[in-house]
């Protein structure tokens, strides 16, 4: 089941929020679990060096083109990295590894993503994975969105945090869309990659102070694309992602002209009656289908023709601090 997060989580942390102050209670409890958990955990030592991509919010920081980045800087450096993931939203337990058969149904659409860029295991259980990865040649992890993971000890963890949406209201769930509170999840982080998706406000500053010994990498998302071919386009927009928002933005900033957009639950499984109204409502608008690449996994085979995705890719501004940190560890 894919639910779309609430509105009154990205309020302001000092805006009067009754939903957030009535769910306070369960909040708390969330919190002592999460504090439990870690109490409890092992934090198993790995044969190899483990980088844990995650965020301390739920969804929608920017964490999958992060992951392929680094995947690609690691082979750069001459190393076998394996992606270890949980493959959410894919009924398979794992450990398996993600082929070119492999579909949303079975492995989820991350790791599909993450696949084109090298090689991935989906488990649910994160050290079965690491070992069967050790096994078939990785010399390095990459976990996958394993950061509140306890039975794995990491050497490397960056947390993602997007530029605009922060902590939303700073709240634990059910209250917020924090996993766990800032201070936990700060004390635990290597550094934090700081994503921007709107080129235009790169410079603005941030309305949040983040501690002073941790490292911040700045990235921005960008296309991967021809932009002057997307110029001037008519399009509708549609996605199953936990911000849209950011997605519609980058599509603005490549002069594309937004004539309709729709919005899904997030990881949203499309049927062929979704894309088949899509479809008649952008031939009667004159104007061209456009998904995300994550979204375009998860449109049926049949019905992914005349069907555009964007392909975007993460740029880091301090690319030499990100390098400093990967050498520490692997050297």
């Amino acid at each position: 089941m894919t639910l779309k997060a609430p509105k009154f989580w990205f309020r302001k942390k000092d805006e009067v929020n009754i939903p957030a102050l009535l769910l306070y209670p369960l909040s708390k409890f969330w919190e002592y679990n999460v504090r439990r958990r870690a109490q409890l955990g092992t934090w198993e030592k790995m044969p190899v060096p483990v980088i844990c991509i995650g965020n301390i919010v739920i969804g929608g920081s920017g964490k999958t083109p992060v992951t392929q980045a680094i995947q690609c800087l690691l082979k750069e450096m001459g190393l076998q990295p394996h992606v270890v993931s949980r493959g959410y939203g894919g009924k398979s337990k794992g450990p398996i590894y993600v082929s070119a058969t492999s579909t949303y149904s079975e492995v989820g659409d991350e790791p599909i993503l993450l696949s084109k860029k090298g090689p991935v295991l989906v488990a649910k259980d994160k050290k079965r994975g690491i070992y069967k990865a050790c096994e078939n040649g990785a010399n390095v992890i990459l976990l996958d969105d394993g950061f509140q993971n306890t039975s794995v000890a990491k050497d490397l963890s960056l947390v993602v945090v997007d530029s605009k949406i922060l902590f939303g209201n700073q709240r634990v769930i059910p209250s917020g869309p924090l996993r766990e509170p800032i201070h936990s999840g700060f004390s635990r982080a290597s550094a934090i990659i700081l994503v921007n998706h709107d080129k235009n406000n790169i410079s603005k500053p941030i309305n949040f102070e983040f501690p002073s010994n941790i490292p911040i990498i700045k990235a921005t998302i960008k296309p991967k694309i021809n932009l002057t071919a997307w110029t001037g386009k008519r399009i509708i927009a549609f996605s199953g992602i936990a911000h849209p928002e950011k997605f519609h933005v980058t599509l603005k900033n490549l002069g594309c002209e937004i004539v309709g957009t729709y919005n899904f639950s997030d990881h949203y499984p499309y049927k062929k009656y979704d894309i088949a109204k899509l479809k008649v409502n952008a031939q009667s608008l004159n104007a061209k289908l456009v998904t995300t690449e994550k979204d375009f996994i998860r449109i049926p085979l049949s019905q992914q023709a005349d069907i555009s995705k964007l392909p975007v890719q993460i740029k880091f501004e301090n690319h030499a601090v990100l390098k400093k940190l990967l050498n520490k560890i692997l050297l």
